[in-house]
């Protein structure tokens, strides 16, 4: 296989209670942290900024760091080697943290993690491919590559097929309310027909299937980082009674939404090598602690 430009070391799931956080300390790799949920003060050389749900964090090698939790903080983290030069120059180059990120960048590092633990074929390969495509999300949210930007808003049409990403997005928009496919052909401004047949040729998939995944998807995410209960998650993501729901979520994911809480809940604090070879410390330390009574957990997988 060819040498990938990105290569993920480690990736985990935290929970930071308030009276724990991350000591001051620093790497040679580049590691990414994604809020959850909660708050937290995360220091980067010496300078303090407040982060909260949908902030992303990126931590440059040799960067000074340290993470304090001003409530109970969820996260998802990654720490990897870029090994191409010019995407190593522009990650050095942009600002260390985006707020506000879309949902979506938690599922791609879940798909890092669970591609981990699973370890099939090409696993770090696919790890590699899902990181290209984090980082590439990351800097465009940061505000690298002004001509892309300049191209999303000239007056054209998207790249791709139009109807079926203008037909999603509407679908993702209101995936909660109650709506038919007209509703969404009119958005479109297309006929019924011609937008069920543009999905089956694109995606593979009706339109009202799509809107049945995405709302799984929703629902996954809130189950795993919520305490809903699975009658006010199936409200919130567009299902009018819970069997309905829970019938659903088993048809997508093959298990029920209890199942998926429990093998979430079993996976959290869990470090996923997916470097072998890596060696992980945790510098996790209770807040009234010294630098010198840190918690050195070495894991060699």
């Amino acid at each position: 296989m060819p040498t990938s430009s990105v290569e993920v070391l480690w990736t985990a799931r935290y929970d930071y209670q308030p009276d724990w956080r991350l000591a001051e300390h620093k790497h040679e790799y580049f590691q990414m942290i994604y809020i959850v949920s909660g708050s937290a003060c995360v220091s980067l050389e010496g300078y303090d900024h407040r982060v909260g749900a949908g902030s992303l964090v990126l931590v440059k090698p040799r960067c000074v760091h340290a993470l304090n939790p001003v409530s109970l903080v969820k996260t998802l983290d990654l720490k990897f080697l870029v090994k191409d030069r010019w995407l190593r120059k522009l990650l050095c180059g942009v600002k260390e943290l985006v707020c506000d990120c879309e949902p979506g960048i938690a599922d791609l590092f879940e798909r890092i993690r669970h591609e981990g633990e699973r370890k099939g074929l090409f696993y770090r390969e696919l790890c590699s491919a899902i990181l290209m495509e984090l980082l590439l999300v990351y800097l465009r949210t940061s505000g690298t590559g002004e001509k892309a930007e300049a191209a999303e808003s000239a007056d054209h049409e998207p790249v791709g097929d139009w109807i079926v990403q203008k037909a999603a997005q509407f679908i993702r928009e209101h995936h909660a309310a109650d709506f038919s496919l007209l509703d969404i052909a009119s958005a479109v401004g297309r006929s019924d027909r011609h937008v069920r047949q543009h999905f089956k040729d694109v995606l593979g998939i009706s339109p009202r299937r799509y809107l049945l995944q995405y709302r799984i998807q929703r629902a996954q995410h809130l189950i795993e980082f919520s305490s809903y209960a699975f009658k006010e998650i199936a409200a919130m993501v567009g299902f009018k009674t819970v069997h309905h729901f829970a019938r659903a979520f088993h048809d997508v994911c093959g298990e029920t939404p209890g199942g998926w809480r429990r093998k979430y809940q079993a996976g959290i604090c869990k470090d996923v090598n997916i470097d072998p070879g890596f060696v992980n410390t945790n510098w996790t330390v209770r807040a009234e602690s010294t630098d010198h009574d840190r918690v050195a957990v070495l894991s060699a997988r």
